[in-house]
């Protein structure tokens, strides 16, 4: 569909696409949203996840790690990532059409490779940004589609940190006047969202907590030779050494000090050998290892959601991204937020899975129509921003 007719059309059909801090795959959903009322309705259509062959996934964190060693191949990386994008969409799409279904427009965040939301020093001036790859032009080339990329810019433009971006749409998905809300992604960061019941959305509350699986997969990969930990089995063997704990939780993020949003820049490798360091010198065996760590992003967690959960009067936590899966870190956060219970999300008629893909949907839809999905209270931008740049193919879709 051509851009002018495409602005003119209340109801879209949309593609979201999203790698997450993990790495480990490609989330894409459909959608379709309906901009008639005066709050737009979402309906998931489906969704489906493609994982990265190995060498994507290699190149992908080795540009995460700060290990390329040339602007070159970090340019090709963003280019090989548009492309699978691209193919993977156009895949995508034809299984649609197969149901009878005719996407109008495709939204992809990208893969976050860097995110310094905390004011850089470069060269003696202050400087912030975020770097997502997923050449958005080799998706609408591949696709035929007019595709919206690129949600942090603005946002960042506006000297906002750029995250915790989807806000808006989680509300439209959430939020209930009757009955506050809590929802906590777990995915390789941590965050949380609350939505009182009030349809104020300047009292939306939400920021990261710190790390979520992204610390844990790295020390399954290190000590084990596994992708992760699943259901938490490795870190219920072992103890928590709530020494290392509390050396670990000194962070200055951790204790507040540092902005509302990380990654793994700060909760990645570096992260990882601070951890390693400590635990020599205490004398912790592996197991204990994980155990702590899970303990470190459970804690961290309830540390940031108290105050919502009195505030709320919160007895049920919805929960989504890869943690949900992990038993022993739903435990653990069990037993540092007693008396509430931690459900999945679905219970609220949306798929964990493929939530953040939804997510960025309906913002490239609310991008075509003008409408700003970024909330200045939230980012700390110094106003509401239109998220997304529209990129036109050279040829007609599918």
């Amino acid at each position: 569909m051509k851009l002018l007719k495409l602005l003119r059309e209340k109801r879209l059909t949309a593609i979201g696409l999203n790698s997450g801090t993990s790495a480990d795959g490609l989330d894409l959903a459909a959608i379709h949203i309906n901009f008639n009322s005066r709050t737009p309705k979402i309906d998931l259509i489906n969704g489906k996840t493609v994982r990265y062959p190995i060498s994507l996934r290699k190149s992908i964190h080795n540009a995460i790690n700060n290990r390329i060693d040339s602007i070159d191949k970090l340019i090709i990386l963003d280019r090989q990532l548009g492309a699978f994008f691209g193919e993977q969409t156009k895949q995508y799409i034809r299984k649609l059409q197969g149901m009878g279904i005719n996407p109008d427009i495709v939204a992809s965040h990208g893969q976050t490779v860097r995110h310094l939301p905390h004011s850089v020093d470069i060269n003696g001036r202050c400087e912030s940004g975020t770097l997502q790859l997923g050449h958005p032009e080799s998706i609408a080339e591949k696709t035929g589609m007019i595709t919206i990329a690129d949600f942090r810019q603005a946002d960042i433009a506006a000297a906002g940190e750029g995250a915790p971006i989807t806000c808006y749409p989680m509300w439209l998905m959430f939020s209930d006047n009757k009955q506050s809300r809590l929802l906590i992604n777990i995915g390789g960061i941590a965050n949380y969202f609350y939505f009182p019941a009030d349809p104020d959305v300047t009292k939306i509350k939400a920021r990261d907590c710190g790390p979520g699986n992204t610390l844990l997969d790295i020390l399954a990969g290190k000590y084990f030779g596994l992708d992760y930990d699943r259901d938490g089995k490795i870190a219920s063997r072992g103890d928590i050494s709530y020494r290392l704990l509390s050396l670990l939780l000194a962070d200055s993020f951790l204790t507040g000090k540092r902005g509302i949003s990380t990654g793994r820049e700060r909760f990645g490798i570096k992260f990882i050998e601070k951890i390693i360091s400590h635990s020599k010198k205490i004398g912790l065996n592996k197991y204990d290892i994980l155990a702590t760590v899970t303990e470190l992003t459970a804690i961290s967690i309830a540390r940031n959601v108290n105050s919502e959960i009195a505030q709320g009067g919160i007895r049920t936590i919805y929960l989504f991204g890869g943690g949900l899966k992990n038993k022993y870190l739903v435990n653990r956060l069990k037993s540092n937020l007693p008396n509430t219970d931690f459900i999945s999300v679905k219970k609220l008629g949306h798929d964990p899975d493929f939530l953040e893909a939804t997510c960025y949907a309906i913002m490239g839809a609310m991008t075509i129509h003008s409408i700003p999905s970024g909330l200045p209270h939230i980012t700390g931008a110094s106003q509401k921003t239109i998220a997304g740049r529209i990129i036109q193919p050279s040829h007609s879709s599918l």
